[in-house]
């Protein structure tokens, strides 16, 4: 811990649902004290702390998730873990009918980290080909926020990708769900973008393959057909959730080994710091 630190003498948990480990032996990884998540540093919507076994509809899904505890006590802290799924999604509401488990763990303070138990679930036949994961970390003296909000609260964390393959000349239309997660009406920003080439390691660490940089034009809106703008406004109710889908059309040919890695996030009109989102690779 840096020496500074107060926390070696409060004994109350720190926990974190880690987004990045450090390479340097002389400072933390992610601690959860670094918030919004930095883009520098990770892929807010990639969570390398959660981890699932090969996913198809209508098989059981298995999911374990890494806890750190920066807590300054003497002995390990009980954590609490929960894990939801959901269809593709850039801003999550959670219900009971998601669940796909909950377990506890004793994380050592200090930097001390452990992983849980594997939850597991079947996902129901009726589910799309990808689905988003979603991971809470709680305990008595270390609340989790109630709004959902990985980028910005150390105790959530989502892994959210979807893949699909390109056809020459042919637009891909993807669905999501935006959803409010706030207990007031809110207004919401939905963009799509390319991904940033400094997060293309992490990528390919993720799914395998050359992640490139493909020259695509990009459309947000709530029609199927793909027709509108790289973003989209609109307003949502509290746990409201609206289907909205995403057109990437290529302008180039993805070979195959590759893929083009873009990115669509939801933000409150107004701030700039996402409140969630998601990625998107085309496969060649």
């Amino acid at each position: 811990m840096p020496p500074n630190d107060e926390r070696p003498f409060d004994s109350r948990p720190h926990f974190v649902i880690p987004y990045w480990n450090s390479t340097d032996l002389t400072k933390p990884g992610d601690d959860g004290d670094v918030r919004p998540v930095p883009a520098n540093k990770a892929v807010w919507y990639l969570c390398e702390s959660i981890h699932a076994s090969p996913y198809q509809p209508g098989q059981q899904l298995d999911v374990t998730v890494d806890i750190a505890n920066y807590g300054g006590a003497n002995t390990p802290s009980i954590a609490q873990v929960t894990v939801w799924w959901s269809d593709p999604t850039a801003g999550f509401v959670v219900g009971p009918d998601n669940l796909i488990g909950y377990r506890t763990v004793d994380v050592p303070p200090r930097g001390g980290r452990n992983t849980t138990l594997v939850m597991s679930k079947v996902i129901p036949p009726s589910a799309p080909n990808h689905i988003c994961l979603l991971a809470r970390v709680s305990h008595q003296y270390d609340r989790a926020g109630v709004v959902v909000d990985p980028v910005n609260d150390r105790h959530w964390a989502q892994r959210n990708l979807v893949a699909a393959a390109a056809q020459p000349g042919v637009p891909v239309v993807l669905p999501f769900l935006v959803g409010n997660p706030f207990q007031e009406t809110t207004e919401f920003l939905v963009l799509a973008k390319q991904v940033r080439e400094a997060h293309f390691e992490a990528l390919a660490n993720a799914v395998g393959g050359q992640p490139i940089f493909a020259e695509a034009q990009l459309t947000v809106s709530d029609r199927e057909d793909g027709r509108g703008e790289d973003r989209l406004r609109l307003t949502l109710e509290p746990g409201e959730q609206r289907r909205l889908y995403v057109s990437i059309g290529l302008a180039n040919r993805i070979d195959r080994g590759q893929f083009a890695p873009f990115e669509v996030s939801q933000q409150r009109e107004g701030d700039e710091t996402p409140a969630g989102g998601l990625g998107f690779i085309i496969n060649g």
